[in-house]
């Protein structure tokens, strides 16, 4: 599938928001417009290029699994309250180190820029706006996955076709329905990665600064305020994006591909549910049924499992599905 450029299936675009670019003057509106054209063009061409290739596994339970078939729906959980504590805080922490590098070797404009966005404001701020939920799937037969998430490998593993970690096309683009809206990537592991994914949309934005310096496109410091403001709400549909999908080193051997999805808080248009405990939103895949690749049992599940696995599949209508059991760990 060719690379989507829009920011929404692309990336997340998110708060904060944007002022309108007629505020500005026009080529500093037209320059920071093409500044986030090549942000969504490289999430793009970042997510198209790590689509994956062969099926993908969400481990879980056996009942989690009918759960899933009986109502067509995957569980998105809030990130706030996943294994990994510092969910969205190690991007965050390794976006503000490099402004803080950024700061020390910058003048004027740029420095107070990167200054400002080094402090802990933004994540603050973007934590009281908005709301994430993810499901994770990851590579076949993996003991960890087994053994943390699939009943201590009694389970079971869901595998899905690659098609089905694509945007599929809005049959409405004016009023998408909320399992429409939902974002696909492939995390990326420790600070190495972190940095060099970050370092694009830092430099760029310090390259923006310093052409419209250069240019002197800027007449008074409150344009330049607002250019600031403007580039600020611009650079985080990136920024953020990368957050959400860089965890720490730690985490690698889940492989994973998580699919996303959001919640404006002040005016939110997924149903949360178990809100006071674990929330998330609960999402019909229309797609779903049609993209079962495999279903293995966990390499811990005994022969009355399996049984049960392949007899529940075969009542649902999906019968030539293959059920394989894991190798014994």
């Amino acid at each position: 599938m060719p690379a989507d450029p829009t920011p929404r299936r692309a990336g997340l675009a998110t708060a904060p928001a944007r002022p309108h670019a007629a505020q500005l003057p026009k080529k500093v509106a037209a320059a920071v417009d093409a500044f986030q054209s090549a942000c969504d063009l490289r999430m793009a061409q970042a997510n198209e290029a790590a689509a994956p290739k062969n099926p993908l596994f969400h481990y879980t339970k056996e009942k989690a699994l009918f759960g899933i078939l009986d109502s067509g729906k995957l569980w998105f959980t809030s990130i706030y309250h996943m294994d990994d504590p510092e969910e969205l805080n190690f991007g965050f922490g390794v976006a503000r180190e490099l402004f803080k590098e950024a700061a020390g070797r910058s003048r004027g404009l740029a420095r107070r820029f990167c200054r400002e966005r080094a402090e802990d404001a933004d994540r603050q701020r973007i934590r009281e706006l908005i709301a994430f939920y993810s499901v994770s799937f990851g590579l076949r037969d993996v003991e960890k996955q087994w053994t943390k998430y699939a009943d201590e490998g009694r389970g079971v593993a869901l595998g899905l076709a690659p098609e089905f970690f694509t945007p599929a096309p809005f049959e409405d683009p004016d009023n998408p329905r909320p399992e429409e809206i939902i974002f696909y990537g492939k995390v990326s592991y420790g600070p190495k990665d972190g940095r060099a994914r970050h370092e694009q949309v830092v430099d760029g934005a310090l390259a923006l600064i310093e052409q419209v310096q250069r240019r002197k496109w800027l007449g008074s410091s409150e344009e330049a305020a607002l250019f600031c403001h403007h580039l600020r709400a611009t650079i985080y549909t990136e920024i953020l994006w990368n957050c959400v999908t860089t965890k720490d080193a730690t985490w690698s051997y889940q492989n994973e591909m998580r699919i996303l999805a959001r919640n404006v808080l002040k005016k939110p248009d997924l149903l949360l549910v178990n809100a006071e405990e674990r929330p998330r939103v609960e999402l019909v895949q229309p797609r779903l049924r049609q993209s079962i690749a495999e279903i293995m049992v966990g390499p811990k599940a005994d022969g009355a499992t399996l049984q049960r696995v392949r007899a529940g599949f075969s009542a649902r209508g999906l019968g030539k599905v293959p059920v394989t059991q894991a190798s014994a760990q």
